[in-house]
């Protein structure tokens, strides 16, 4: 752990993480993860994003936002969706704010806060700018091949997104990713140098998973057997996420399995899709966002993710720090996690069927099943914290400092001490 003396105020460095939105996913829990948790003896971190009215769980995500921030600005021309007269006022905006504010780290979470962000950063003479790698803008297209018109403009708005994040590579002096599978995917698309690129895995709270809620109280709130097994989706429902495949998957066990049942917990916009899809069948339930993810986890039999991308895979860590068994697609930095018969099960993405038979053996088989998630745990538990993440990102903001040469000088004791101590 690093340890700090107490500086005065104006000794602190003042560090800006800057994400698209609020919105639920686990790109802003891990940006309020870092915010919450960089020490405060030696930053003042602040956060910025756009607003995102009506998102599932919009409020709760604000909320604590601001508990975790010591300053939380909004950013409105900051949005999602591509706006090229917007996107040219949200630089406009970030650059004013950030020059204004004087901050000495801008540090940018997810693709489009990350492009403008960065541009922004570097406009108004920030020192060092950090970018993490959450996901990449030009995996939406990758995953949608395709000879159709809407392939191909797919397609065209990958490569569109991929030169954006080239030119934002440049401006970068580090570009984290939050897994070694998409380190090396960065550096095959040039988007930034292998010096330029670093891992550093997506921390969790541990103490907020060592909770183990009531089975049969779950199970009455959502009109659900606690005898039976139970077995989850836990995300947003959004095209990444591909929850139709975790139906279709669903259906297929249930052909099988007659007494198991399913929970989707999340809400986005394939939301309508899946309650249609769900329909005549109700062994399968949506529950829309929920917010107690770590108790309603604890009860579960099986964590199925059926994801199209991903960085890490949030829930899937989440899952098997609490010891439940995970079936997951094999994209991204899931298998890192997920060592196929190991700790988990894993299928191709686009296969319900394969999705379901893994779901059908974890349920059939649970001697097996609990034997993969007690090693699943013990290998993600000492490698998965928060405090490993927030010590890895501090000591890279050092190490730019140095390089910078922008360490405070001696005379203000702002500088390191023995045994990888900083003393300030």
């Amino acid at each position: 752990m690093i340890a700090y003396n107490r500086p005065r105020d104006e000794e602190r460095l003042k560090v800006l993480h800057l994400i698209t939105h609020l919105g639920v996913g686990g790109a802003l829990d891990n940006t309020l993860l870092t915010v919450e948790r960089l020490s405060r003896e030696r930053y003042q971190v602040d956060l910025a994003a756009g607003h995102l009215p009506g998102n599932e769980g919009y409020q709760t995500w604000e909320e604590r936002s601001r508990q975790c921030a010591d300053n939380l600005h909004f950013i409105p021309s900051l949005q999602r969706q591509v706006h090229p007269v917007r996107d040219l006022q949200a630089v406009q905006q970030l650059t004013r704010f950030i020059r204004q504010q004087d901050y000495q780290i801008v540090h940018t979470h997810c693709a489009k806060a990350g492009v403008l962000g960065r541009i922004a950063a570097r406009r108004a003479g920030v020192p060092i700018v950090v970018h993490t790698c959450h996901a990449f803008g030009s995996q939406v297209a990758r995953n949608h091949s395709g000879a159709s018109l809407r392939g191909l403009a797919r397609a065209g708005k990958g490569r569109l997104f991929t030169a954006l994040e080239q030119y934002a590579g440049r401006l970068s002096d580090r570009i984290i990713t939050v897994c070694d599978q998409n380190k090396q995917q960065a550096i095959e698309q040039k988007l930034g140098t292998p010096e330029q690129v670093t891992t550093i895995y997506s921390g969790i709270d541990l103490d907020r998973f060592d909770v183990r809620a009531n089975r049969t109280e779950i199970c009455d709130l959502f009109d659900l057997d606690p005898t039976r097994p139970l077995i989850a989706l836990i995300g947003r429902l959004a095209e990444q996420k591909a929850p139709l495949d975790f139906v279709a998957a669903a259906k297929r066990v249930l052909q099988q399995r007659c007494d198991a049942q399913f929970l989707i917990a999340g809400d986005g916009p394939l939301a309508d899709q899946v309650l249609a899809a769900i329909r005549d069948e109700p062994r399968i339930k949506c529950i829309g966002f929920y917010p107690h993810v770590p108790e309603l986890m604890s009860v579960l039999d099986v964590l199925a993710v059926s994801s199209l991308w991903e960085g890490l895979g949030r829930s899937v860590t989440e899952a098997m720090i609490m010891g439940v068994p995970v079936a997951a697609t094999a994209v991204d930095g899931v298998p890192e996690l997920v060592h196929h018969q190991q700790t988990g099960l894993l299928s191709p993405p686009r296969d319900p069927d394969s999705l379901a038979a893994n779901i059908l053996r974890l349920i059939s088989q649970p001697e097996e099943s609990q034997r993969m998630a007690r090693r699943a745990k013990s290998r993600v538990v000492p490698r998965f914290g928060a405090d490993r993440m927030l010590e890895q990102i501090d000591s890279l903001y050092w190490t730019l400092l140095q390089e910078k040469g922008l360490q405070p000088s001696e005379e203000s004791d702002f500088h390191p001490v023995e045994q990888g101590t900083v003393k300030i």
